[in-house]
């Protein structure tokens, strides 16, 4: 085929019982003829390794498969980033639906406006095939608000690839939090984000989802370290500050090569120093949140609120 308008990047690790239908619902996309897909098989079984190899035999010109031991999620997307051809990525997890026409949306979003970043509404869904969950509304851009909240989520993403040669890739150090450095990269870089309308698929938010299996303690840790490194100081787990300062804040990783966050941000330093007084708001957030959760009310306000106090 020509150059591809969009290249999907999927990581695939212990996915076998999402594959087959992850394949279909890839031929569903409107725009499936001018798609690239980008598997990263991790530790592939003999099962995967059939069921990846058949779709590239059915497609040759549009599947990459690439074969790796088992490594982060960020360290895959990283490596199916720089195999893309096509100028757009989509992030589309093996373990989330998309409906039919929502890349053309976004690829159509994209080339009409310019943006960095692409992303949209999606439902969150117990489990997987299920189409009944929550819809999780997500905000028009605002350079200050993304620049201090993960409002996009990470699962439906559209980026432009040409991005990395300003900011980079993903950072290798992280586990779980990959996607919200890069999103607070770019908006830290004022590079340009937009939505469309009407929902984009399902994420699975399930204990084992592929997507959700590596959360708990390590996201929040993570999450952390991620607010410090962004200077938002005033959200900050300050439990957590000694473990979060363990990462190497002022440097990202990608291809197992350090890189100094002046690279993707040149005043790094002007940054932060900005930001310093967020640690006196965060002192009385940290009140709040104790008094709150003294009295039974925090669980109760984040549920209402739909976000982190």
């Amino acid at each position: 085929m020509s150059t591809p308008k969009l290249s999907v990047l999927a990581s695939v690790y212990r996915g076998e019982p999402y594959l087959a239908a992850y394949c279909l619902e890839l031929e569903k996309q409107t725009l499936f003829s001018e798609l690239e897909v980008i598997f990263v098989c991790n530790e592939p079984s003999a099962s995967e390794r059939k069921l990846v190899n058949s779709f590239q035999d059915k497609y040759p010109s549009q599947v990459q498969v690439l074969e790796v031991p088992r490594e982060p999620l960020g360290v895959s997307w990283n490596r199916a980033w720089t195999a893309a051809h096509a100028p757009l990525l989509a992030i589309w997890n093996i373990d989330d639906r998309r409906l039919p026409d929502s890349l053309e949306r976004q690829v159509a979003a994209m080339n009409q406006h310019g943006w960095a970043l692409c992303f949209g509404d999606y439902i969150s869904v117990p489990a997987y095939g299920e189409e009944h969950g929550v819809r999780r509304k997500t905000p028009a851009y605002s350079p200050a608000y993304f620049a201090r909240a993960f409002a996009q989520g990470g699962a439906f993403w559209v980026l432009r690839r040409d991005i990395a040669r300003e900011i980079g890739y993903f950072d290798e150090q992280f586990r779980v939090a990959a996607d919200m450095d890069l999103s607070f990269r770019i908006a830290a870089n004022k590079l340009p984000m937009g939505r469309v309308d009407g929902v984009l698929g399902y994420f699975t938010d399930a204990e084992q989802g592929l997507s959700t299996r590596a959360g708990g303690q390590e996201a929040v840790l993570e999450r952390t370290a991620v607010q410090l490194r962004y200077g938002i100081f005033d959200k900050v787990r300050r439990d957590l500050l000694p473990a979060a300062r363990r990462f190497r804040l002022s440097e990202f990783q990608n291809f197992g090569q350090w890189r100094p966050m002046t690279e993707a941000l040149p005043n790094y330093a002007a940054f932060l120093r900005l930001r310093k007084p967020l640690w006196l708001l965060g002192y009385a957030r940290a009140a709040m949140r104790s008094l709150l959760a003294r009295l039974g009310l925090l669980n109760w306000l984040h549920q209402k609120l739909d976000r982190e106090l």
